[in-house]
């Protein structure tokens, strides 16, 4: 890349809050000054495809920006379980916490697919099938992070590219397209909602 970066650690030697993949065996960053974490942008570890997917979420964001407010108050509710899910994701030890860190969002989202289901609520009927498609891409990128794979198979070959954390990073973008989709379509329909009279 454009900088040489320090030595990295394997394993054993990387701080014990950031061991947490035994099955990535090298690449780690020595901990680090904000300074350093700002250079470690332009070198290769094991973490910057993880930096750099986190980074495709915000841009992500700015993108949908460009839509009307209503678009993005709709999003809101999620954009906070998010945030909540997210900070439970980093402060976890095992990936069994991390993962129950999201249970939250699972639930929210059940719940409101059981009232579209049941008629306690509303929406466009093709937005249903997106919204089944976003939270299948999210559970199934938590499994693969929590599972491990593909590196649990190769332990080492994925150390820098194509481990499962970074997989689930690309499913949880994804899935958050499909979100997008899904509100879109929902939004065309309550345009022409009409309210039952009776």
């Amino acid at each position: 890349m454009l900088h040489k970066g320090p030595r990295l650690l394997d394993f054993a030697k990387t701080p014990r809050h950031l061991q947490f993949n035994k099955y990535v065996l090298t690449g780690y960053r020595p901990v680090s000054t904000a300074q350093e974490c700002l250079r470690s942008l332009f070198y290769v570890h094991n973490e910057l495809g993880n930096i750099y997917t986190h980074g495709a979420l915000p841009i992500i964001h700015i993108t949908l920006r460009c839509y009307p407010t209503l678009q993005q108050a709709s999003l809101l509710v999620y954009i906070l379980l998010s945030v909540y899910g997210i900070y439970c994701a980093t402060t976890a030890r095992t990936n069994i916490l991390r993962l129950r860190a999201f249970v939250w969002q699972a639930l929210f989202r059940f719940s409101l697919f059981l009232f579209r289901v049941y008629g306690s609520g509303v929406g466009s009927p093709n937005s249903l099938r997106l919204f089944i498609i976003m939270d299948s891409l999210a559970v199934l990128g938590g499994l693969v992070n929590i599972i491990q794979i593909p590196e649990r198979f190769s332990p080492g070959l994925f150390d820098n590219w194509g481990n499962s954390h970074q997989i689930m990073h690309i499913m949880v973008i994804c899935s958050i397209i499909y979100l997008h989709w899904g509100t879109l379509e929902d939004l065309a329909w309550i345009k022409t909602f009409q309210c039952p009279t009776e």
